[in-house]
């Protein structure tokens, strides 16, 4: 193995030669002496050595600190500062050149053996971050996967391919922009942006959002989230997009498919049940047909309202028994949507602990007045799904519809 190659820049010869004969005797070997900046900038582009070793205070129009950038930025050979100049002025204008060590004259063989070592060490090390870091670009640039990072101001840093190809945006324009830049295009909602902006403050979740790309094509992302570092940006957040759009459409298809089979049950049940119904049957017979249907009703139905209380937030509460008015405004939310399917549009009124769902359209209205089936039809599905909240209460109907100005009421009391 070839012994480490440096570099000395010092336009005093005699002070050149002491540390040219020091080094070597080290063990390192002195591909060249240069007296001057432009001299350093040559003899380091024609030998390319391993390191530098630099005086910063230079004969010639280019001082040290001016060569050691040129030698760094063009041929990333690591700089070493040797030099008896150490005002703070001279500090500050050193380190804006990332230099790998800093020793100041008088010196002893020791200090110029660590300050070398601990200098190729680190730039090995650096040298091997960046590799890493051109890599992970790599991989995020080939990624179908939108992904944006951000440093703690919530300005871009990056975006990928993916990114520029849904925004319509080219990186330039999107790079040192706040977040919201997405926002005011009207790219992502509001709400979309406070929850990705919140990822600042909290730990690794993922939650879904949509995003309307510069066609006007919607699609739905589930947004996931990795706090990372690199050799220049600290504290930057990562965002990734996995677009979801095929599996919510899938799951949209199948939950209408579910609402379908459900209306369509209703009414094959409703119209099956209402010649029972006009004859006197035993009470026992028609609570017995009653539970049959909220038995299959439950069965349909109730895998779709956990969902739906699991994208509102609040199926967790629901699983630990912990009561809220979160947990009913969901499930009326989740009520008056299934009603609305079957062409029922509701209202609900009052407060804690008393509200009021009224029916404002029936499609049975006329039916329900001479046939008490469809009032216990529904009387059924409010009661069994009320259930599945945990909330503790009852449902009661308070309208029969025997008068022709009533519409179908039913009254929540919560305890």
């Amino acid at each position: 193995m070839s012994p480490t190659s440096l570099l000395v820049v010092e336009d005093e010869s005699i002070v050149a030669m002491d540390i040219k004969h020091r080094a070597e005797g080290l063990g390192y070997r002195v591909v060249g002496i240069a007296a001057s900046g432009e001299d350093a900038i040559k003899l380091a582009r024609e030998e390319k050595p391993d390191l530098v070793l630099m005086e910063i205070v230079l004969k010639g129009e280019m001082d040290g600190i001016e060569a050691a950038e040129v030698i760094r930025e063009e041929m990333d050979i690591p700089v070493v500062y040797l030099t008896a100049y150490s005002d703070e002025k001279t500090l500050s204008r050193a380190k804006l050149t990332g230099p790998f060590g800093y020793i100041i004259k008088p010196f002893e063989d020791r200090e110029l053996h660590s300050a070398i070592e601990v200098a190729l060490y680190k730039h090995k090390m650096d040298s091997k971050l960046r590799e890493s870091e051109e890599r992970y670009r790599a991989l995020l640039e080939s990624s179908p996967d939108p992904i944006i990072l951000m440093d703690s101001s919530s300005r871009i840093v990056f975006v990928n391919r993916a990114v520029e190809e849904l925004t319509g945006l080219k990186r330039e324009r999107l790079k040192g922009k706040k977040l919201s830049v997405l926002e005011k295009r009207g790219l992502i909602s509001e709400s979309a942006l406070k929850s990705i902006l919140d990822l600042f403050n909290s730990e690794h979740e993922v939650f879904e959002i949509e995003f309307t790309d510069h066609r006007g094509d919607r699609h739905f992302l589930e947004i996931h989230s990795t706090r990372i570092e690199t050799t220049s940006e600290k504290n930057l957040l990562q965002i990734i997009g996995h677009d979801i759009t095929g599996r919510v459409e899938a799951e949209r298809r199948r939950e209408e498919l579910i609402r379908e089979r459900s209306k369509a049950e209703l009414y094959g049940f409703v119209v099956s049940a209402v010649p029972v119904f006009a004859s006197s049957i035993p009470p026992q017979l028609r609570n017995a047909i009653i539970k049959n249907f909220a038995d299959r009703f439950e069965k349909n139905l109730k895998p779709n309202f956990q969902r739906t209380m699991k994208k509102l937030g609040v199926l967790d509460d629901i699983m630990a028994r912990r009561e809220s008015l979160r947990v009913f405004d969901a499930y009326i939310k989740w009520l008056s949507g299934f009603l609305r399917n079957l062409g029922i549009e509701t209202e609900l009124r009052g407060e804690k602990p008393r509200y009021i769902l009224e029916f404002k359209t029936f499609p049975w209205i006329n039916e329900a007045r001479q046939n008490p089936i469809f009032s216990l039809i529904f009387r059924a599905m409010l009661m069994r799904s009320f259930t599945w909240t945990g909330i503790k209460g009852s449902v009661i109907q308070t309208s029969s519809l025997r008068s022709r100005d009533e519409n179908l009421t039913f009254e929540f009391h919560l305890v």
